[in-house]
């Protein structure tokens, strides 16, 4: 059996230790409970935060998913293969990188001339697993893949792809009243749909507004774990509303009556394979 590859330098081994424990603790786990959720023994992961071990390739795929970070969290700054891009200032006109705020720019305009699409639909619960069925009802969502694109458009929200940096996933951000998401045309359709479930739960739960004292009507959703103003509860919130609105729990119970194949279901329900083993074990029906 090949042995994964693993991180090897001191500097990256430490970054990646204080990573988990920093992390794990924002999420208020335990070394149990973390290794609970990534099916590891509390001293694999006790020797990893120690850094006298270091998590192979795959460990630290499954640590992002189960913390909720990307996975070039855990790559130490001066080792990413990319610069960091994607981040805020107080406000938008501040942003740090000129192609990202000439992107935006790009995406004010076409909005400015645009009408915006009828909102059809509105959420009235502000918790990510409410927010998400309560559309999924309204909608009459009843057979996978949910269409993503049209529910956020029935939601009043203008949807546009455009060439991002390759850090930036997606953004949401209002304009004149017209919530408008903007999503990485580049990036692979599983990613571009669950970036736009992810971006949809971020306006549907309120997190564009400006109201944590900085200018939030812009949100950023990137490779970059940490810009001014991150708030990972919002995070987790919007990756909650994604999981749920993509991988409805009675369209997956449905589904696996025909099929429990992992593989077949993450095609039906047009989400990653990875993405549909982890939906499986959080529902208890793997």
């Amino acid at each position: 059996m090949e042995t994964p590859q693993r991180v090897t330098t001191r500097a990256t081994m430490a970054w990646v230790a204080e990573t988990i424990r920093v992390v794990r603790e924002q999420r208020g786990w335990s070394q149990s409970e973390l290794a609970r959720r990534l099916d590891k023994t509390q001293t694999a992961v006790s020797y990893w935060e120690a850094g006298k071990r270091a998590p192979g390739f795959e460990d630290v795929f499954d640590l992002a998913v189960v913390l909720g970070v990307p996975m070039e969290s855990f790559i130490p700054p001066d080792r990413a293969s990319q610069p960091v891009t994607a981040l805020l200032r107080a406000t938008a006109e501040r942003l740090a990188d000129r192609e990202l705020q000439t992107a935006i720019n790009e995406l004010l305009l076409t909005a400015e001339a645009a009408d915006p699409p009828a909102r059809q639909i509105e959420i009235t619960t502000s918790t990510p697993t409410h927010a998400a069925n309560e559309l999924l009802d309204k909608a009459a969502i009843a057979a996978p893949p949910v269409d993503i694109e049209t529910l956020a458009r029935r939601c009043g929200l203008l949807v546009l792809y455009r060439r991002f940096p390759d850090s930036l996933s997606g953004l949401v951000f209002t304009h004149d009243d017209m919530g408008v998401i903007g999503i990485n045309h580049d990036h692979p359709p599983n990613r571009q749909r669950f970036t736009l479930a992810h971006e949809l739960g971020h306006y549907l739960l309120g997190h564009h507004h400006a109201s944590r004292g900085y200018d939030s009507r812009i949100h950023i959703h990137s490779s970059d774990a940490t810009p001014p103003g991150y708030d990972w509860r919002a995070e987790r919130a919007a990756n909650e509303f994604a999981a749920e609105i993509l991988m409805p729990p009675r369209l997956i119970s449905a589904a696996i009556s025909t099929t429990d194949d992992p593989t077949k279901l993450a095609q039906q329900f047009a989400v990653s394979e990875l993405a549909m083993g982890y939906r499986l074990v959080n529902l208890g029906l793997r």
